[in-house]
């Protein structure tokens, strides 16, 4: 799905997802830039219908697993729990897929994975804000959710709200960053009430009106340059963090008890945390001490496949900086599938 980024010039296009729209689409087909089908038979159906919009399919992201009765890392075993729930529902004629409902934003990172690892489509991912700072219901940044989506294979977010304002105010913090295309989740009557900052895509409550105003240019769709190209957009998983590539790197710390002690004692000395992975219970103190990690991360391991599943559990964009050099097929594969970042 081809999506171009916010041009000065550019007005949005609809996402159609309701079949009361079809008729809509068919008075203004230059207003919409997709349609969401319900499931793979009606995805058949439109995509005859609707040529040559693409159509494709929503995939609901799965609860995440009990903490207490799984097995670890809990991040691996919810991407094959994601497999599971999506390998029924693909369909081979899908132009692309939608994430949404993920109930964290390590879990929808996790599913995004899960569907790169099922098939090569297009991805849509929405992510829902909390407030009018940008935070989703974790506490997760919009700008850090943004900053690692867009680099693991996401093309456009589409973001969610309770209200105008905390809509408004996350595409305004997240415009200046976001290197992909950004859309928007509203109802029909937040037109008046939302400013839409690079905002390309709609998905609304399609009515004749709303259709009326983007053809009559009454959308508030304003564009913000995209900035801050001088840095590197290196998120923690939760905050986004903005370094230059002399960013000064702790010494290698260890996966031991003293794990939390340790990151601690790094904070004052280092602009950036290296981990080493020396065996697969790294990988779990890893995860379950991601909370702990206020500073990018750089992730070091001899073994390559050792450094991959550390690369799948946290759910930032860690840091390659050539501490135990790995071939460079192998980094290459890692910054396009996790979007590891090299120094």
């Amino acid at each position: 799905m081809d999506i171009p980024l916010c041009q000065s010039e550019h007005k949005p296009q609809l996402l159609l997802n309701d079949p009361a729209a079809i008729s809509l689409y068919h008075t203004a087909p230059e207003k919409f830039a997709g349609a969401l089908a319900p499931n793979a038979e009606l995805c058949d159906a439109w995509a005859e219908e609707l040529a040559p919009l693409p159509v494709g399919l929503a995939l609901e992201c799965p609860p995440e697993p009990d903490a207490e009765h799984c097995e670890r890392p809990i991040t691996m075993h919810y991407i094959e729990q994601c497999k599971e729930v999506f390998r029924p529902v693909l369909h081979d004629d899908a132009a692309f897929y939608y994430l949404h409902g993920a109930p964290t934003f390590p879990a929808l990172r996790a599913a995004v994975l899960a569907l790169g690892d099922l098939c090569g489509r297009t991805v849509i991912a929405e992510l829902h804000v909390e407030d009018d700072e940008g935070h989703l219901p974790d506490g997760t940044d919009v700008r850090a959710a943004i900053g690692v989506l867009q680099r693991i294979g996401v093309t456009t977010v589409l973001i969610s709200a309770h209200d105008p304002e905390s809509l408004t105010q996350a595409l305004e913090i997240a415009a200046p960053y976001a290197r992909l295309s950004l859309g928007v989740c509203m109802h029909a009557d937040w037109l008046s009430q939302t400013t839409l900052y690079n905002t390309e895509v709609i998905m609304p409550d399609i009515t004749e009106a709303f259709v009326a105003a983007l053809r009559g240019n009454q959308v508030a769709c304003k564009t913000l340059p995209r900035d801050h190209d001088d840095f590197i957009c290196a998120p923690d998983g939760k905050h986004a963090h903005f370094i230059a590539p002399t960013i000064d790197i702790s010494d290698e710390i260890e996966c031991g008890p003293h794990l939390d002690e340790d990151l601690i004692e790094a904070e004052d000395d280092s602009g950036a945390f290296k981990l080493l992975l020396e065996t697969e219970e790294d990988v779990v103190t890893l995860e379950e001490s991601r909370y702990m990690i206020s500073r990018p991360l750089c992730l070091c391991a001899e073994s390559a496949d050792l450094l991959e599943q550390g690369l799948r559990v946290f759910p930032g964009l860690a840091l390659y900086d050539g501490t135990w050099e790995q071939e460079d097929a192998v980094i290459s594969y890692f910054e396009t599938k996790y979007g590891m970042i090299r120094l």
